[in-house]
């Protein structure tokens, strides 16, 4: 499933504390792991203003955080820090990256091929396919409505193995 369960743990400390600080630094936290066997904590954040972080976001929530990897207990003693913005090609974890991407174009996977015994009417282009390029056109509790090859695919969060979004790319 695309979606990330709820934060249990030191993951969740570390998501309460970056949330704490990064709402101190005018920032919001867009996603966060971390990896327990590395003792690797990844915080990729995003300005609401811009919808996305530049290197000085990084380097500030980096020296907010400073202070309590040395000082709290419940930190581990090795720990790698790795802050960062989410990129062009952001993954998608929450209902709430869906809603924000909103009439953009995603790239996701689903679990089962499309078939048209599910999804009746479907064009033979996108028939037998699992990964799939289309506009996002709503979000709701349940899944997401997307558009691709003019078709409006209806799906729920469970039928979605990873999605992304798919930032066309101006190469000229």
């Amino acid at each position: 499933m695309v979606l990330k369960s709820e934060s249990t743990g030191v993951e969740k400390k570390f998501y309460e504390l970056c949330s704490k600080l990064c709402a101190e630094l005018n920032l919001e936290i867009y996603d966060l792991d971390y990896l327990k066997g590395s003792h690797t904590l990844r915080v990729f954040i995003i300005d609401p203003k811009t919808n996305t972080a530049v290197i000085e976001d990084c380097s500030r929530l980096d020296r907010a955080l400073t202070p309590f990897i040395e000082e709290e207990e419940w930190m581990p003693s090795e720990l790698t820090l790795e802050v960062s913005s989410p990129g062009m090609f952001r993954h998608f974890s929450s209902i709430k990256h869906f809603e924000m991407s909103v009439g953009q174009d995603i790239q996701f996977t689903v679990m089962a091929r499309l078939v048209s015994e599910k999804f009746p009417g479907i064009p033979k282009s996108l028939q037998g396919e699992r990964k799939i390029v289309g506009n996002l056109k709503s979000v709701s509790p349940e899944g997401i409505c997307v558009v691709a090859n003019d078709f409006e695919l209806n799906l729920k969060y469970e039928d979605i193995k990873k999605a992304n979004l798919e930032p066309a790319l101006d190469l000229e």
